[in-house]
């Protein structure tokens, strides 16, 4: 490589004059410098299914499986709240176990239309621990995270003074073609007072927040928050 500095008017111009080789010959053999490091740090995590901020320290998403929790590990929690009433699994256990999260479990079935009875006092209880800053940063998950986690989520919301349809179109978006009027008119009846006097989360007062996400295999990006005009009456 070879460089030649000019002076022009003041400023200083670079030309720099690279050589062309031939391209290696092809490895025949494997060597170590040919063998991929699977322990690079270059390795991406994979979030669980239906994975997304909430506020500061509050997560959601679908049941975690084996292959997410390196990218459970990355969050720091302190607590994950499971809103199945099936046992945790024992692999889910044993991380919840060796990486010292607290897990809160609140079963409530995962019923579909129209036989439906989603537990008020339950998603009571769930927000208390959900708005108790000890327990964060938290993730809340269910089987998917749509319903249930959408109707704790949407309840939250009703607390951060959000208006109806901003509540509903955040759930609409998460449960797609598979939202339910019931889960939606949960929400709406969904009486807060009760919850008024705890300490909680407060919308972002940014314009709007990307949580940026490890890409493997395309798999997944990132998830644009909501802005401040979700949080208005």
């Amino acid at each position: 490589m070879k460089v030649e500095e000019e002076v022009y008017g003041g400023n200083i111009y670079r030309t720099i004059e690279v050589a062309v080789v031939d391209p290696p010959s092809p490895i025949t053999k494997l060597s170590p410098t040919a063998v991929p490091d699977n322990n690079s740090d270059d390795d991406f995590f994979i979030p669980p299914l239906n994975f997304s901020m909430v506020d500061n320290g509050i997560f959601r998403s679908g049941f975690p499986d084996t292959a997410n929790f390196p990218f459970l590990q990355s969050l720091g929690l302190r607590s994950i709240l499971c809103l199945c009433p099936e046992p945790y699994p024992e692999a889910n256990a044993q991380f919840v176990k060796s990486n010292g999260i607290q897990l809160f479990q609140f079963g409530i079935e995962g019923c579909k239309e129209p036989f439906v009875n989603i537990p008020e006092d339950t998603i009571r209880e769930a927000l208390k621990v959900v708005l108790d800053v000890k327990n964060h940063p938290l993730l809340i998950h269910c089987k998917r995270g749509k319903h249930r986690t959408g109707c704790v989520v949407g309840c939250l919301r009703k607390l951060q003074k959000w208006c109806l349809s901003s509540v509903f179109d955040e759930y609409q978006r998460f449960a797609a073609a598979k939202a339910r009027v019931s889960d939606q008119r949960f929400m709406e009846l969904f009486d807060v007072s009760s919850l008024k006097h705890l300490p909680m989360s407060s919308c972002s007062k940014s314009k709007g927040m990307i949580f940026h996400l490890p890409v493997k295999d395309n798999r997944i990006g990132a998830r644009l928050l909501h802005s401040s005009s979700s949080c208005q009456r």
